[in-house]
Parts: structure tokens; C-alpha cells; sequence
């Protein structure tokens, strides 16, 4: 009996001969389905044509169990199981719970380039400062491209976007976004990078734009 479940006398509520028999019945029931269902599993040997009648034996079982359970009940005023409600109630707070500490930030910055040899003296310095990994090659990269450099500095100095020598800032815009559930987070390692980079579907709390 569960520290919750105290019966409360009162009369004729519980200990009925009503209740009497139905907790018999149910209980006779749960007996016969239990030793079938035991049955049933020792019979299987793990194969894949034995899954769809592994479910129905367990759904089965399950259901007589929350009979007697409520028969139990109805009796004595005690539920001697605490079954999959309570569970499911708990379950659904913790998720809730997670939710809330979920946010999005997501931004795109449109850059041009107006001093090309400025912007890959900047980009040469901070990988020098800041050395990448090295691949394969044992070589960094070259600083050669515009894009090369700003990648380079942004490693060192975060979203640089306002300090690159060289560059406009042509626009830029920032959203912070509480996403709705069900939530499939951002892909970091997918192939295509670019489609993963867009804000979820959900409610925009902050937004920022610069042009």
C-alpha cells in the first residue's frame, strides 16, 4: 500500500459485498491472464515474428492489472500500484521543464568587401595570433580570399562584423527564438551547413537589425 493511498472508513463506502466480489472476479482474472502471458514468453525465443504478439500479450496483461487495481480500490479505499498516470504526469513536467530552457539565436550579416588588401593583411595577422589545426598538409590554410580572412579573424575575435578592415557592413539582422515542440535542434555535423542555419519554428522574444 502506498503512503498516499490511506483508506478513509466511512460506513458502508468501502468493504461492500459488491466490492467483495468484484475484487474476487478481477482478481481470478489477473491470475489466469498471468499465467498465460508467463506462458507466452517462455515460448518465445526473440524472433521478429514474435513482436506483434509480445505487444498484445503485454497490452493484455496491463489491462487486467489496472482492473484489479481499480477493483482493490473500490474495495479497501488503497491502490496498491502506482501505475503509469502518476509516471506520465511526472514525465511531462520534467519535459516541460527542459522546454523552457531552450532558445535559438539565429543571424545572417550581408558584408562588401571595399579594401581588399586591408581586410587579408587583418585575416594573415590573426591566423598567425591564432593558428587553425592543421589539415593533412601540415600547411594552414592561405589568406587569399576575403572569405578566408574574415573566417580567420571571426576565430579570433567572435562576430566581428563592425571591425573588419576592409568591410561594409551591408545588413544584419539577429532573432532570438523560444522554438515550439515537438523541437529538432540544429544538426551541426549535416552535409549541407546552410539549410540547418534558419530559425525554428516558434515564438521571436528579440530581434536586432543593423544596415
Amino acid at each position: 500500500m502506498t503512503e498516499v493511498d490511506e483508506p478513509q472508513f466511512s460506513g458502508d463506502q468501502f468493504f461492500s459485498e459488491e466490492g467483495r466480489k468484484a475484487l474476487a472476479e478481477a482478481s481470478q482474472l489477473l491470475a489466469e491472464r498471468l499465467q498465460a502471458h508467463t506462458q507466452a514468453l517462455l515460448a518465445m525465443k526473440g524472433g521478429p515474428d514474435e513482436q506483434d504478439a509480445l505487444y498484445e500479450q503485454n497490452v493484455a496483461l496491463e489491462e487486467l492489472v489496472e482492473g484489479w487495481n481499480d477493483a482493490v480500490f473500490e474495495y479497501t479505499g488503497t491502490a496498491p500500484l502506482l501505475l503509469e498516470e502518476e509516471t506520465e504526469g511526472a514525465d511531462e513536467e520534467d519535459e516541460l521543464q527542459e522546454q523552457d530552457h531552450v532558445i535559438s539565436v539565429v543571424s545572417r550579416f550581408d558584408l562588401r568587401v571595399v579594401d581588399l588588401d586591408a581586410l587579408l593583411d587583418a585575416g594573415r595577422a590573426a591566423q598567425e595570433r591564432h593558428p587553425a589545426e592543421l589539415e593533412h598538409s601540415g600547411e594552414p590554410d592561405p589568406v587569399d580570399t576575403a572569405e578566408q580572412a574574415i573566417y580567420e579573424i571571426s576565430r579570433e575575435m567572435g562576430e566581428a562584423w563592425f571591425e573588419l578592415p576592409g568591410v561594409d557592413l551591408v545588413a544584419g539582422a539577429r532573432a532570438y527564438v523560444v522554438p515550439e515542440y515537438p523541437f529538432e535542434p540544429l544538426e551541426a555535423d549535416a552535409d549541407d551547413v546552410a539549410t540547418e542555419i534558419s530559425a525554428p519554428n516558434g515564438v521571436v522574444t528579440h530581434a536586432e537589425t543593423w544596415a
